[in-house]
């Protein structure tokens, strides 16, 4: 039995149960508007889609990245009908979905092709690729939009992927296999939890003394202010993937709430491969949230002074707790 339905936003679910719960006996009809042609803005984030920040890592800013999901046209298996019903008796090679299973297939595909072009890369440096090469902005130029509102940083993360820029970043942030053990120190992860993680006996406690300030050097910044902190400093580690002679220049959007040093604001490489560090002091401009919790965003991108389109994003979230 098919039944007819409709999808409407959340501002008119609102006023939709009001009237229902406004009479006894509430009345509605579903009425055909007839074909609407339009270019329709693309493209934005699904009502369904995953939002952050992530409460269990909040050293970590989620989402990463955002990738097509939604009607996709994917393979179908012959043992079940396009609904997934056991009465549904149609048998077709392809269907239409949407959802996350739709999305991974997107962004794992651009991370073979990252690899393909790649080889010696690690799965961290993909990841940076994919995440400081995408796009904030729709087909007409303007924000993402998130419903009615531009996205935010919780919503998006870095962006919608960008599999073209993706194959040359310009400058990645890796990540060492001894970092990944610090972090997951600084999580409160046990020794026997880490060991079967990392095949490794390690002591947390020595590796946080020596290792004091920790932050991974992850594409996006996390910043939590809480009980009455004032500012924090990170630092992070970009690899220069691109000309050997490149020099990239900071450029800077920050919200008012906060005040952002960076140091040193431009990076000189000489050589392919080489590594250099970055500072950046985040400084409130307030002492608590406004609310029980409260956020701002911002980011930060490195600017090759010589090909433009070598332009490294870092979203960056500050939360105040």
């Amino acid at each position: 039995m098919s039944t007819l339905a409709t999808l409407i936003g959340f501002k008119e679910s609102v006023h939709l149960k009001a009237y229902i719960n406004s009479t006894r006996r509430p009345t509605a009809r579903i009425v055909f508007g007839g074909t609407v042609i339009r270019k329709s803005r693309a493209p934005a984030v699904a009502q369904f889609s995953a939002r952050g920040p992530s409460y269990s890592n909040p050293s970590i800013l989620k989402p990463d990245v955002i990738a097509p999901g939604v009607n996709i046209i994917a393979a179908w298996p012959q043992n079940l009908g396009p609904t997934g019903l056991p009465e549904d008796s149609r048998r077709v090679n392809f269907t239409i979905m949407s959802g996350t299973s739709m999305a991974c297939p997107h962004a794992s595909g651009i991370a073979a092709l990252i690899r393909s072009a790649h080889p010696k890369w690690s799965p961290a440096a993909i990841k940076s690729a994919v995440m400081t090469t995408a796009e904030v902005t729709d087909h007409s130029g303007k924000p993402i939009m998130d419903g009615d509102k531009p996205a935010g940083v919780f919503a998006i993360g870095a962006g919608h992927v960008n599999p073209e820029r993706a194959i040359d970043p310009g400058l990645i942030y890796d990540i060492r296999p001894e970092e990944y053990v610090t972090h997951l120190c600084s999580l409160g992860y046990t020794k026997s939890e880490i060991l079967t993680i990392t095949h490794r006996n390690v002591s947390c406690r020595e590796i946080l003394q020596m290792n004091r300030g920790f932050n991974l050097n992850y594409p996006s910044i996390s910043v939590t202010f809480k009980h009455g902190m004032r500012s924090k400093m990170i630092k992070r580690r970009v690899t220069n993937v691109g000309s050997p002679n490149s020099i990239y220049s900071l450029e800077l959007m920050a919200p008012k709430e906060v005040k952002v040093k960076v140091k040193p604001r431009r990076l000189i490489f000489t050589d392919i491969n080489q590594s250099l560090s970055y500072r950046v002091r985040f400084i409130s401009r307030n002492r608590a949230g406004t609310a029980k919790m409260s956020f701002a965003q911002g980011q930060l991108t490195w600017v090759n002074s010589k090909n433009s389109l070598n332009k490294v994003k870092s979203p960056f979230s500050v939360t105040w707790k």
